[in-house]
């Protein structure tokens, strides 16, 4: 995992609302869990730990199996390509094979991580309504000109309109899990821990606004790696007691 400062600097310096829910926050941490880390997750070094302790060799047409459940190849293959195409928005290299190796290796974590809150969601018996998942799919066609710019831009991410369903079916049951099953409203931040990242960003940063400014924002940002935490420990939990099995390739 990457460094919390280092994590912590880098949305800073993005810029975020001042302000954001529960809700929005839980989402922001999936995000980041599946596709936001492919410039900084991988490059930490964290992933062949994580994956290389569990590695066995699996055949056919998955690359990997959660407890009985596949991944299939062909689902990975339109994931890493998604995460190919946000790690070149980012200036990484993909020319480098070692580069593109890890971004495979990051991805296939991100899957198996998904698949394992997926089955934990379903035996709670948590279900998004199919008419959720239309309104929030309709939310994002609106945002298009038109029919043809949508699904040109769907191609781009390696998506169908069919496959987008199924990804927003997954983030708003992913969502509802994590208000269900993550604490995040006892999720404390104190004066001293705002004033450490404030000095720290100041020390990097020049014409940083005064810490009054921007209290607020990095407030919501130490919650957010607080909740990421908790997240992750929740994963590490429930892959104690899964069954993985994961492609030898990897």
């Amino acid at each position: 995992m990457e460094n919390t400062n280092q994590s912590n600097e880098s949305q800073a310096n993005n810029n975020p609302p001042k302000k954001s829910g529960v809700k929005k926050i839980i989402l922001i941490i999936i995000i980041l869990l599946a596709i936001a880390g492919v410039t900084g997750y991988f490059l930490a070094g964290n992933f062949n730990k994580k994956v290389g302790e569990i590695g066995v060799s699996v055949v056919g047409d998955s690359v990997a199996i959660v407890n009985g459940e596949k991944i299939a190849k062909s689902e990975f293959e339109s994931r890493v390509g998604q995460n190919k195409e946000i790690a070149k928005s980012q200036g990484v290299n993909l020319a480098d094979e070692k580069t593109v190796k890890e971004i495979e290796k990051m991805t296939l974590d991100e899957m198996v991580n998904e698949k394992i809150l997926l089955q934990d969601a379903k035996k709670k018996g948590l279900i998004t309504p199919v008419a959720d998942v239309e309104k929030a799919y309709n939310e994002i066609f609106a945002k298009f000109k038109n029919k043809d710019d949508f699904t040109k831009e769907l191609a781009t991410q390696n998506l169908t309109e069919q496959s987008l369903k199924e990804n927003i079916t997954k983030q708003l049951t992913l969502i509802k899990y994590m208000e269900q099953n993550v604490d995040s409203k006892n999720i404390t931040v104190s004066e001293k821990e705002i004033g450490d990242l404030y000095k720290s960003l100041r020390e990097k940063q020049k014409n940083i606004p005064k810490l009054e400014q921007i209290k607020t924002q990095i407030e919501n940002e130490i919650k957010q790696s607080k909740l990421k935490v908790k997240i992750l420990e929740l994963i590490a939990k429930l892959k104690t007691g899964a069954k993985i099995e994961i492609s030898a390739q990897f």
